[in-house]
């Protein structure tokens, strides 16, 4: 899982969406793939998928000659992992496309060596595209995919509407004005995930804190109080030995408070009062949670703690009683010791459902490709991004199908009955409400890094006399920000 920096807990950059649930659909035996002990899916599985779409009336026809295309992944969860969930994929598309042969090939450290590949052609017809890179690979000096605009609208099989809105427009690019999340469909959405908040329901029950809600989002005064109430000083050394949470999401904070990190048109450090009351107000709490709260001790892990280990790591070391973290997180967070369950990401009142990015995959067609095999090509995009695929996508236990439809189908959710955690449906409402990280703002996300995330060490200096005021750190960000932007 790639991760950058905000604060000394979390920020979005790529994020690998393979979303590891450790849970499989029911019914899954006789595997398909390549072997791999997490990846096991039956060819009857995949006959009952495709029947129930064949009793629906969908029509899966290619009348072009056979053909070979290439495709391109990344190995981000693992090589063998990721070949895997592909070639159950692309077991379903070889019953209904049978004259179309793939080339699977999954590359290491792909968003890095992979860009190199356009200058020189040496492109996949059909390629991975995640959010982290969308911004920059089609907005690069040579077009790299195609408009899938119109191919889209002609398909019987693809149905965007019923898709997670911020899975769609975060592939859309509009030439015009330079912007995504409008314009032209550029690529087909394959996953979502989302951010939620992972609590230990025994710390909970041992220091008598009432659960958090199932129901609905708890505002940020609310969870103030739960996590004080959970950070203890155990030993009585002055300071916590168990804080009450890492992971807080600043863009969450920002975004749920009401504002943003840019203007609207991304040209510069945001001037509407309602942004810069949001960023004042979040980037106060995020001092708070260090310094105020909890009588001045603080209620999230400074980060003399977190360098001994991710957020996650802590809250499995039992360090913090929750965790704001990725569906991602669910194999490794399964494997701990104590109760757990999840909630919503706490947030302000003005947009509570903004409260974390989420993150996703998506599949280009290479703009350079043989003409020849463009219809085939379009054939295995739309397979990826229809429910039929998606179904046996989520099948593998790999990730949620992105059609709200389908995912909170009653069948769907029925898989999820017995195991953890108890509430499965906040991973999809969360991801249904979620936007895109900031790296897709722009092509270079240097503005966040060398201006928010950077000069927030000032904002949390433990010194308290050398610790900037929430006015002056953003004063200084709004001068590094419209240097580089």
């Amino acid at each position: 899982m790639k991760a950058k920096r905000v604060l000394t807990v979390l920020c979005g950059a790529s994020v690998a969406i393979v979303l590891a649930f450790g849970v499989l659909m029911s019914g899954c035996a006789g595997g398909i793939g390549s072997g791999d002990e997490n990846i096991n899916v039956s060819q009857d599985q995949i006959t009952q998928i495709q029947q129930k779409y064949d009793e629906a009336g969908a029509v899966y026809e290619y009348t072009g000659s056979p053909v070979t295309i290439t495709m391109s992944h990344w190995d981000s969860d693992g090589a063998s992992i990721e070949r895997a969930v592909l070639e159950v994929l692309l077991e379903g598309f070889n019953k209904r496309y049978p004259t179309i042969t793939v080339d699977l090939e999954i590359i290491s450290d792909y968003e890095t060596t992979y860009s190199t590949r356009f200058a020189t052609n040496d492109v996949h017809d059909v390629f991975l595209v995640s959010d982290g890179v969308f911004t920059n690979w089609v907005k690069g000096s040579t077009q790299t995919m195609v408009n899938l605009s119109p191919y889209i609208a002609a398909s019987d099989l693809v149905d965007m509407d019923d898709m997670f809105e911020s899975v769609v427009t975060r592939y859309q690019y509009d030439p015009e004005t330079g912007l995504t999340g409008q314009g032209n469909q550029m690529t087909m959405p394959r996953d979502i995930s989302s951010h939620v908040m992972y609590y230990n329901k025994d710390l909970f029950e041992e220091f008598g804190v009432e659960l958090p809600p199932s129901d609905r989002v708890m505002t940020i005064e609310e969870a103030v109080e739960m996590w004080e109430a959970l950070t203890k000083d155990l030993d009585g050394d002055g300071e916590p030995d168990i804080y009450g949470v890492a992971g807080l999401s600043t863009e969450g904070l920002v975004w749920s408070a009401g504002g943003d990190f840019l203007n609207d048109s991304r040209t510069e450090f945001p001037t509407e009062k309602s942004d810069v009351d949001a960023l004042t107000k979040a980037y106060q709490f995020i001092q708070d949670a260090y310094y105020k709260y909890g009588n001045g001790e603080g209620i999230t892990p400074p980060g003399t703690v977190t360098q001994t280990g991710d957020a996650t790591a802590l809250f499995a070391q039992e360090m913090v009683a929750t965790v704001i973290a990725g569906s991602w997180e669910l194999a490794t967070i399964q494997g701990n010791s104590f109760d757990w369950d999840i909630a919503y990401v706490p947030a302000f009142e003005e947009n509570p459902g903004a409260n974390a990015w989420s993150g996703s995959v998506s599949y280009a067609i290479y703009s350079g490709i043989d003409s020849a095999k463009l219809d085939a090509a379009w054939k295995l995009v739309e397979y990826i991004g229809c429910p039929e695929g998606q179904e046996i996508l989520a099948a593998t236990g790999f990730q949620f199908p992105i059609y709200e439809s389908v995912a909170f189908s009653e069948d769907y959710l029925a898989a999820y009955e017995n195991t953890k955690p108890s509430n499965y449906k906040i991973f999809l409402e969360s991801a249904s409400t979620q936007p895109a990280g900031t790296w897709m703002y722009l092509t270079s996300d240097q503005w966040k890094e060398l201006g928010y995330d950077g000069l927030s060490a000032h904002l949390l200096d433990t010194n308290a006399n050398d610790r900037w005021t929430v006015e002056r750190f953003l004063d200084e960000c709004k001068t590094t920000i419209n240097q580089l932007v």
